[in-house]
């Protein structure tokens, strides 16, 4: 993007015997440019330029009514895709940011906002999923996931040394200290700076499907 090889594509506004209509071709982000072609396809083609042109790197030279009238298609897929999330109900069990994306794909907006406004993309940074209560639970999440397992692990090791004539076994599979180590682990993980080692990594989803 920095060096122009990809170019964002923009929407724009198409006079047509109905009227005016807005052309989202933003929905197709970016697109290759020629500084593109001439930088890695002319490793692979003598006259990268020839094998692919300027009609093919923007369609909408051929035909701007057909260019138009695809991505309008494109359109209209997105809605009705994203449209079966909140007829099911299943909307609610997409993260936030994937909520706000299936919102603008079926119906335009979020709060009345669009994809392009800045407290939307603000919400799409590193800094702001990290800060966000969904985030944070899917750490506690995790964390109390690695306690209940550590503490089936320790109960695993502690029900086989109870076993009558295990005794022996017992110490040749060290159990004694798989025994100490899961308690180590369970002591770790239950402190609260193991949530601050999760951080950045994904958690766990919190949640439990009751169908």
């Amino acid at each position: 993007i920095k060096n122009g090889e990809l170019e964002r594509l923009e929407d724009f506004d198409l006079d047509t015997a109905e009227g005016t209509k807005r052309v989202l071709a933003s929905r197709l982000g970016y697109r290759i440019t020629d500084k593109f072609v001439s930088h890695y396809f002319g490793r692979v083609f003598d006259n990268p330029a020839a094998a692919i042109n300027d009609e093919m790197l923007k369609p909408e030279l051929q035909s701007l009514e057909v260019f138009a009238d695809g991505i309008d298609n494109l359109v209209e897929a997105e809605r009705k895709s994203a449209l079966n999330y909140f007829k099911d109900g299943t909307i609610k069990y997409a993260c936030p940011l994937l909520q706000i994306v299936l919102h603008i794909m079926a119906y335009g907006h979020y709060n009345n906002k669009s994809i392009h406004d800045p407290e939307i993309r603000a919400m799409f940074t590193r800094e702001a999923m990290l800060k966000s209560d969904w985030y944070k639970q899917r750490l506690v999440t995790k964390q109390n996931r690695d306690v209940l397992l550590s503490m089936r692990n320790i109960k695993a090791l502690e029900d086989f040394m109870s076993r009558p004539g295990y005794s022996s076994e017992s110490a040749r599979l060290g159990i004694h200290e798989r025994l100490k180590i899961a308690q180590n682990e369970l002591a770790r993980v239950s402190d609260d700076s193991y949530l601050k080692e999760l951080e950045g990594t994904l958690g766990a989803d919190p949640i439990v499907f009751d169908e």
